[in-house]
């Protein structure tokens, strides 16, 4: 995508934090962040959506020291109806 002229990437996954829990062996969202924010030419990193299970001080970090990485959290939050 960068050599194509894109500036701008944003991951995609109804918890993509939970990325590389079930692979083997396990890898980190907050790896992948660190890997793909430091390509060449990449200006902006985004990632939707959050959950909170998944929500970690590693991802937090990743962006914190990724230049690239967006500093905004999609985190849904939804009530849990017991009734």
């Amino acid at each position: 995508l960068i050599q194509d002229g894109y500036k701008e990437v944003t991951l995609l996954g109804q918890n993509i934090d939970a990325y590389g829990r079930d692979m083997v062996p396990k890898r980190k969202f907050s790896d992948l962040i660190r890997t793909i924010g430091s390509l060449d030419g990449l200006k902006r990193l985004r990632f939707v959506t959050s959950h909170p299970r998944y929500m970690s001080m590693g991802v937090i970090d990743a962006v914190a020291e990724t230049p690239t990485a967006c500093h905004a959290f999609h985190i849904p939050f939804e009530p849990d109806w017991n009734g």
